[in-house]
Protein backbone atom coordinates (compact mmCIF):
# COMPACT_ATOMS: atom_id res chain seq x y z
CA UNK A 1 0.00 0.00 0.00
CA UNK A 2 0.96 3.28 -1.01
CA UNK A 3 0.92 5.80 1.70
CA UNK A 4 -0.61 9.27 1.10
CA UNK A 5 0.49 12.47 0.62
CA UNK A 6 -0.77 13.99 3.58
CA UNK A 7 -0.89 12.17 6.63
CA UNK A 8 -3.94 12.52 9.22
CA UNK A 9 -2.16 13.39 12.49
CA UNK A 10 -5.94 14.26 13.90
CA UNK A 11 -6.07 17.86 13.63
CA UNK A 12 -7.97 19.80 11.18
CA UNK A 13 -6.68 20.27 7.79
CA UNK A 14 -4.93 23.74 7.11
CA UNK A 15 -5.08 26.02 4.35
CA UNK A 16 -2.15 27.39 2.97
CA UNK A 17 -3.80 30.48 1.64
CA UNK A 18 -4.24 31.22 5.18
CA UNK A 19 -0.79 31.29 5.59
CA UNK A 20 -0.25 34.07 3.01
CA UNK A 21 -3.09 35.97 3.92
CA UNK A 22 -1.67 36.24 7.57
CA UNK A 23 -0.27 39.95 7.91
CA UNK A 24 2.50 41.87 9.43
CA UNK A 25 2.17 42.95 13.17
CA UNK A 26 2.53 46.77 12.89
CA UNK A 27 5.10 48.17 15.47
CA UNK A 28 3.18 49.70 17.90
CA UNK A 29 4.29 52.46 19.89
CA UNK A 30 2.05 51.76 22.73
CA UNK A 31 4.76 49.46 24.41
CA UNK A 32 7.40 52.09 24.10
CA UNK A 33 5.32 54.01 26.83
CA UNK A 34 3.11 56.96 23.87
CA UNK A 35 -0.58 55.70 24.48
CA UNK A 36 -0.79 59.20 26.68
CA UNK A 37 0.50 61.11 23.47
CA UNK A 38 -3.41 62.30 22.55
CA UNK A 39 -4.20 62.89 26.35
CA UNK A 40 -0.82 65.10 26.20
CA UNK A 41 -1.44 67.00 23.82
CA UNK A 42 -5.46 67.84 24.70
CA UNK A 43 -3.74 69.29 27.87
CA UNK A 44 -1.09 71.45 26.52
CA UNK A 45 -3.62 72.87 24.32
CA UNK A 46 -6.01 73.10 26.97
CA UNK A 47 -3.11 75.40 29.02
CA UNK A 48 -2.46 77.37 25.96
CA UNK A 49 -5.31 77.95 23.61
CA UNK A 50 -3.29 79.95 21.58
CA UNK A 51 -0.19 77.34 21.01
CA UNK A 52 2.15 79.83 22.75
CA UNK A 53 3.50 76.19 24.00
CA UNK A 54 4.91 73.52 21.28
CA UNK A 55 5.90 70.43 22.70
CA UNK A 56 8.32 68.98 20.45
CA UNK A 57 8.77 65.01 19.99
CA UNK A 58 11.58 64.36 22.34
CA UNK A 59 9.50 66.36 25.41
CA UNK A 60 5.93 64.33 24.57
CA UNK A 61 8.22 61.07 24.79
CA UNK A 62 9.58 62.28 28.24
CA UNK A 63 5.79 63.10 29.67
CA UNK A 64 4.10 59.92 27.96
CA UNK A 65 7.17 57.95 30.26
CA UNK A 66 6.07 60.02 33.61
CA UNK A 67 2.54 59.12 32.74
CA UNK A 68 2.90 55.55 32.20
CA UNK A 69 5.76 55.06 35.09
CA UNK A 70 3.22 56.46 37.39
CA UNK A 71 -0.26 54.91 36.04
CA UNK A 72 2.31 52.01 36.44
CA UNK A 73 3.19 52.46 39.94
CA UNK A 74 -0.56 53.28 41.04
CA UNK A 75 -1.61 49.69 39.40
CA UNK A 76 0.79 47.94 41.10
CA UNK A 77 0.32 49.27 44.38
CA UNK A 78 -3.21 48.66 44.34
CA UNK A 79 -2.97 45.31 42.99
CA UNK A 80 -0.79 44.62 45.88
CA UNK A 81 -3.20 46.02 48.55
CA UNK A 82 -6.00 43.82 46.74
CA UNK A 83 -4.09 40.61 47.32
CA UNK A 84 -3.15 42.14 50.77
CA UNK A 85 -6.87 42.05 51.67
CA UNK A 86 -7.41 38.35 49.87
CA UNK A 87 -9.41 40.00 46.74
CA UNK A 88 -8.84 39.22 43.03
CA UNK A 89 -10.09 42.13 41.26
CA UNK A 90 -8.70 45.64 41.84
CA UNK A 91 -11.54 47.73 43.21
CA UNK A 92 -11.82 51.72 43.18
CA UNK A 93 -10.98 51.87 47.06
CA UNK A 94 -7.67 50.19 46.48
CA UNK A 95 -6.79 53.15 43.91
CA UNK A 96 -7.65 55.41 46.17
CA UNK A 97 -5.63 53.93 48.82
CA UNK A 98 -2.11 53.75 46.33
CA UNK A 99 -3.04 57.19 45.56
CA UNK A 100 -2.66 58.35 49.37
CA UNK A 101 -0.10 56.28 49.57
CA UNK A 102 2.13 58.05 46.93
CA UNK A 103 1.12 61.23 46.62
CA UNK A 104 1.37 64.26 49.76
CA UNK A 105 -0.43 67.22 50.37
CA UNK A 106 -2.64 69.28 47.98
CA UNK A 107 -1.87 66.90 44.83
CA UNK A 108 -3.08 64.34 46.98
CA UNK A 109 -6.13 65.93 48.33
CA UNK A 110 -6.50 66.70 44.40
CA UNK A 111 -5.93 63.44 42.74
CA UNK A 112 -8.56 61.79 45.11
CA UNK A 113 -11.48 64.13 44.29
CA UNK A 114 -10.38 63.94 40.26
CA UNK A 115 -11.13 59.90 40.96
CA UNK A 116 -14.17 60.53 43.18
CA UNK A 117 -15.79 62.64 39.88
CA UNK A 118 -14.64 59.95 37.63
CA UNK A 119 -16.11 57.22 39.74
CA UNK A 120 -19.36 59.17 39.82
CA UNK A 121 -19.60 59.88 36.09
CA UNK A 122 -19.19 55.82 35.50
CA UNK A 123 -21.68 55.19 37.69
CA UNK A 124 -24.17 57.51 36.19
CA UNK A 125 -26.16 54.93 33.70
CA UNK A 126 -27.72 56.92 30.54
CA UNK A 127 -31.47 56.18 30.59
CA UNK A 128 -32.86 54.02 27.69
CA UNK A 129 -34.00 54.83 24.48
Amino acid sequence: MAKSAKQVTGKAPTDDTQDKKKSKKKSSSMCMGMMFRSAIKRISREVSPDNNIMLTNNSIQVLCAIAYDFVDTVAELGGEMARKVGKQTVGSDDIISAFEIILKGELRKLAIREVHTALAKSQVKPRGK
